[in-house]
């Protein structure tokens, strides 16, 4: 089984879509996109993942995996638009891990996604909700850095303990980030998935608008840079 990295470096509601238009000075191609955590139908845990294209399928790496945990959907794999809107629903940007001086920004009602309770050890992460803090007074480590341990009430809205509350530290929490910007490949793959299962015809939709507006941020960008 794996165990749920949740990248530290850099969460959102769904669905995921792209916010705005395409700024002329965003270098796209340069990685200017949030990093994905993807939630795996494997144990419905939330990964920090990777995603690569090939041919008209997805692939979906999971960072600290080896390539043998990879995950590989064709687009032809659908049978209705429910199964890829709730595809779509599975990928959202990275979760951040909490800091201990964030603590006042938590509060009842804060959407998280933290490490849940378990017996075997394993280390996976799922959504919550906070519904209460147990503030404790801030202490210093050697170095200064200030130390939370104040307890926060956890009522878990996926995994094993789905439905029930628990309590858990600083370090057992990510924060959500709210950017609903996707992924180019997600949403291409998305697209083709949507025309093979309705096939070409009717007005252009939505997603279509989507990858004509990615298709000449690639032409602008490749243009300066020539």
């Amino acid at each position: 089984m794996r165990k749920s990295l949740i990248s530290y470096q850099s969460g959102a509601t769904s669905p995921t879509i792209f916010s705005g238009e395409f700024a002329d000075d965003v270098e796209w191609c340069e990685g200017n996109w949030p990093e994905l955590e993807f939630r795996s139908p494997e144990d419905e845990a939330w990964y920090a993942v990777e995603v690569s294209d090939i041919c008209d399928a997805l692939m979906i790496s999971f960072n600290g995996f080896s390539y043998e945990h990879d995950e590989f959907y064709p687009a032809d794999d659908f049978k209705n638009s429910d199964e890829i809107q709730e595809f779509e629903e599975r990928f959202r940007a990275c979760s951040e891990q909490m800091q201990d001086v964030e603590c006042p920004k938590v509060h009842e009602g804060t959407k998280v996604c933290a490490t849940c309770p378990s017996v075997t050890g394993e280390v996976k992460f799922y959504d919550a909700i906070v519904v209460t803090v147990e503030s404790m007074k801030h202490e210093r480590d050697e170095e200064g850095n200030e130390v939370c341990g104040c307890d926060f009430k956890l009522f878990w809205k996926q995994g094993p303990w789905a439905n029930q509350v628990t309590t858990a530290k600083v370090g057992e929490i990510c924060l959500r980030v709210e950017d609903n910007r996707m992924n180019p490949k997600v949403v291409s793959f998305l697209k083709e998935a949507r025309r093979k299962l309705h096939g070409n015809q009717g007005e252009e939709t939505e997603w279509q608008k989507i990858l004509e507006k990615v298709n000449s941020a690639i032409r602008n960008n490749l243009s300066v840079d020539g």
